[in-house]
C-alpha cells in the first residue's frame, strides 16, 4: 500500500453538516475524487465501511448510502463477501456517429479497444442465415468469432458471418486488431447503406462467462445487426454477445418515436397507440 493511500486511509476527515450539502454527498464527492485522481486504481478494493465511518467520522448509514450510490454509477462494483471495488469503466455505445459500429470501429487499438481472433472457418450457410444475408441456402460463407477487449478488460463475443463470394480472402485479410468496417471501406470499397439492430438481453453461460471473465448467469446483451451496401445488398450479419456491465446503450428518441444520434436516424417500433401518446 503506498503512502499516499496510507495516509487517506487514516486521516480523519471532518465534514459540516451545516452546509448546503448533504453528509453522504460530500463523502461520495471525496471517494469519487479519489478514483479518478488515481488513489484508487481500477479493480482495487475501497476501504470497508467501518474504515470510512472511522476515517470520514459518519455513520454507517450515511456511508453505505454514498458508496451505494457510486455502485448505481457505475463507479464502484461491489463482490459478495470481498468487498467493494472500482469498476472498470463502462463504454457507451450509440453517442458516435454510428450506432452500429461500436468497438472501435475505425481503425486497431482504438479508444483501447483490442480485437482477438478466436476461430476462423469456411461454411455452408443454412436456410435461416441465407435469408439473412441474401444468399441462397448452401452457398459458401465465411464465419469468424473475436473477443473484443476494451481497457484490457473482456467486453464482447462478436460473431461474423459474411458471404464468401462478396469477401474473398477474408479470413486472411481479417487478422487481430484489423477493423472489418476498415476493411470493407478502403480494401473491399464497397460504400456503406442502412443497418438493422435488435438488442436483447441474456445471462452468460459456462463458455461465454469464461472467455468474458464473469461469473456464469451474469447479465449480457445480446446485440444482432446486419448492414446493407449503398445498393441494398447485405455487406453482413453479427450476434454480439456483450458485458452488460462493461456497455451501456444511449439513444436519443423525438417526439415522433424515431431514435436519432448525431444525424443518424434509426427507426423504433412503437405502435400507433404509443406514437400518439408520445405528441400528446
Amino acid at each position: 500500500m503506498s503512502a499516499e493511500k496510507s495516509a487517506l486511509r487514516q486521516k480523519r476527515h471532518t465534514f459540516d453538516s451545516n452546509t448546503n450539502g448533504l453528509l453522504y454527498l460530500q463523502l461520495e464527492t471525496e471517494l469519487k475524487q479519489a478514483i479518478l485522481d488515481g488513489k484508487y486504481g481500477v479493480g482495487e478494493r475501497i476501504p470497508t465501511e467501518q474504515e470510512l465511518c472511522q476515517s470520514f467520522g459518519m455513520s454507517r448509514i450515511t456511508v453505505r448510502r454514498a458508496v451505494q450510490d457510486l455502485v448505481e454509477e457505475g463507479l464502484l462494483n461491489k463482490v459478495q463477501g470481498r468487498g467493494t471495488f472500482v469498476a472498470v469503466p463502462k463504454h457507451v455505445l450509440g453517442s458516435s456517429e454510428s450506432l452500429g459500429r461500436g468497438f472501435g470501429g475505425n481503425g486497431p487499438g482504438d479508444h483501447g479497444t483490442h480485437r482477438l481472433i478466436l476461430e476462423k472457418s469456411a461454411e455452408h450457410a443454412d436456410k435461416e442465415l441465407a435469408g439473412i444475408l441474401g444468399i441462397s441456402a448452401g452457398d459458401d460463407i465465411f464465419y469468424i468469432r473475436r473477443l473484443i477487449i476494451e481497457e484490457d478488460y473482456p467486453m464482447a463475443i462478436d460473431n461474423l458471418f459474411v458471404a464468401a463470394a462478396m469477401f474473398p480472402d477474408l479470413p486472411d485479410l481479417l487478422l487481430d486488431d484489423i477493423s472489418f468496417y476498415r476493411l470493407i471501406d478502403e480494401h473491399y470499397q464497397y460504400e456503406f447503406g442502412d443497418e438493422s439492430l435488435t438488442l436483447d438481453a441474456s445471462t452468460a453461460r459456462g463458455d461465454e462467462g469464461q472467455l468474458l471473465q464473469c461469473p456464469t448467469g451474469s447479465p449480457l446483451f445480446i446485440l444482432r445487426k446486419s448492414m446493407a451496401r449503398a445498393d441494398g445488398k447485405i455487406l453482413h450479419y453479427s450476434k454480439s454477445i456483450i458485458r452488460a456491465d462493461r456497455v451501456s446503450y444511449h439513444f436519443d428518441v423525438n417526439r415522433d418515436g424515431r431514435i436519432i444520434n448525431r444525424g443518424k436516424d434509426f427507426a423504433l417500433t412503437v405502435d400507433d397507440a404509443e406514437r400518439q401518446d408520445r405528441k400528446s
